[in-house]
């Protein structure tokens, strides 16, 4: 580590960026300078020193809608690993990034990074911010009632053999590299409703909210316990979610991940599950 580098890190500041050439036209010329400051209402969730919201862009005939996650207060401990590293990834929106091109490498669908940088300094400031492209779908959670009521029971039934191993396969392909997302629940998985309009059996799926992601080759068990029975939480009282799909669910996710002893592992991930209901009642 050069003094000279850390002290104009630490006096004067740095600041890095990158931008998706597919989706650079589309962006404010001056994006990552302005990028921090710019302001929208638009499903707009803000506390504690981070926001989200939708942000539309477009320049010319070139446009682009994205979900804008920005973080301008961060811990003292981020800052100063940041100031000493600045290749470590310190910030949420760097650190999610590598999370999504993580899991986008194992094979799982996760939504498209457009742009992502971060400001190191001066005297221990720390800001980042993640841009990632709106998918064109809604949550599993929301969407599955709606579609139980507008598709034949038949079309539904036949959606839904194509979802649930997908997300099965998506679970395994994960947990085979101890990677876990650690906030597995079903609103974190999106549906494609264009392509559903075109096709009720064309099912695309994208795994969403990687800001956790974590390795865990030691007691990987625990945290395959956790986001499973994340899942199985979030599916009570969401209407056209039945018993058969939890077991083809899990017929499908033990074939995956090649899973030992699955009759203990089922109960471990009940007895998760479990204690999510009892926390969120209490």
């Amino acid at each position: 580590m050069s003094i000279r580098a850390l002290w104009h890190r630490l006096t004067r500041g740095s600041r890095w960026s990158w931008v998706d050439d597919r989706y650079r036209d589309a962006l404010p010329a001056d994006f990552d300078a302005s990028v921090m400051g710019i302001e929208s209402r638009d499903r707009l969730h803000a506390k504690q020193g981070r926001s989200t919201a939708r942000f539309a862009f477009h320049r010319g005939e070139r446009r682009v809608s994205v979900y804008l996650k920005r973080h301008f207060r961060l811990p003292w401990p981020a800052r100063v690993a940041a100031t000493m590293n600045p290749a470590g990834r310190h910030s949420p929106g760097a650190a999610e990034w590598a999370h999504l091109e993580r899991a986008r490498a194992l094979g799982v669908a996760v939504p498209e990074v457009v742009a992502v940088g971060e400001r190191i300094g001066p005297w221990g400031v720390l800001q980042s911010y993640l841009a990632v492209a709106e998918l064109p779908g809604r949550e599993l959670n929301e969407i599955l009632p709606g579609l139980r009521e507008s598709l034949a029971p038949d079309d539904f039934a036949a959606m839904k053999r194509r979802i649930v191993p997908e997300m099965a396969r998506m679970a395994a392909a994960l947990h085979r590299a101890k990677v876990f997302h650690k906030d597995m629940y079903l609103c974190h998985f999106f549906l494609d409703l264009e392509k559903l309009a075109r096709d009720p059996r064309d099912v695309s799926l994208t795994l969403i909210d990687l800001h956790r992601l974590g390795e865990h080759r030691l007691f990987a068990d625990r945290w395959r316990w956790k986001d499973l029975g994340q899942l199985l939480f979030s599916i009570e009282g969401v209407e056209g979610v039945e018993p058969r799909d939890v077991l083809r669910f899990w017929k499908c996710y033990k074939r995956e991940a090649a899973l030992k002893r699955p009759d203990w592992h089922a109960r471990m991930v009940r007895m998760k599950a479990a204690r999510y209901a009892d926390h969120n009642r209490n």
